[in-house]
């Protein structure tokens, strides 16, 4: 069981908080509705994996760099902390996209 690839997409959830934190950018701007924004992507995306796992059309993949352990039957348990990470610098990314500074000349 290797802890590699779930490693990194934890490590990498992190940074991105720091990054969040150092300009309150999202979580940390309105945590309440940054969760519930975060939540409901986390819940539509698991959504849309079940439903492709049902059909068929996914699988889990074997890799050596995987825990290997599953929180369903073809659904990893990385896949939940990648769904996480994904909706979360989605939205860090689209928070810093309102603040670009080209943003604030067109609003002259």
């Amino acid at each position: 069981m290797s802890l590699l690839y779930l490693g990194f997409v934890v490590l990498s959830t992190l940074c991105m908080g720091l990054v969040d934190r150092r300009w309150s950018l999202f979580l940390f701007a309105r945590p309440r509705l940054a969760a519930v924004v975060v939540g409901l992507g986390v819940a539509f995306f698991i959504a849309w994996d079940l439903v492709a796992i049902e059909l068929g059309m996914y699988v889990r993949g074997d890799s050596p760099a995987m825990t290997g352990l599953e929180v369903l039957p073809e659904l990893p348990v990385e896949e939940i902390f990648f769904i996480i990470f994904l909706c979360y610098i989605t939205m860090v990314l689209h928070s810093l996209l309102l603040r670009a500074p080209w943003r604030a000349e067109v609003r002259r």
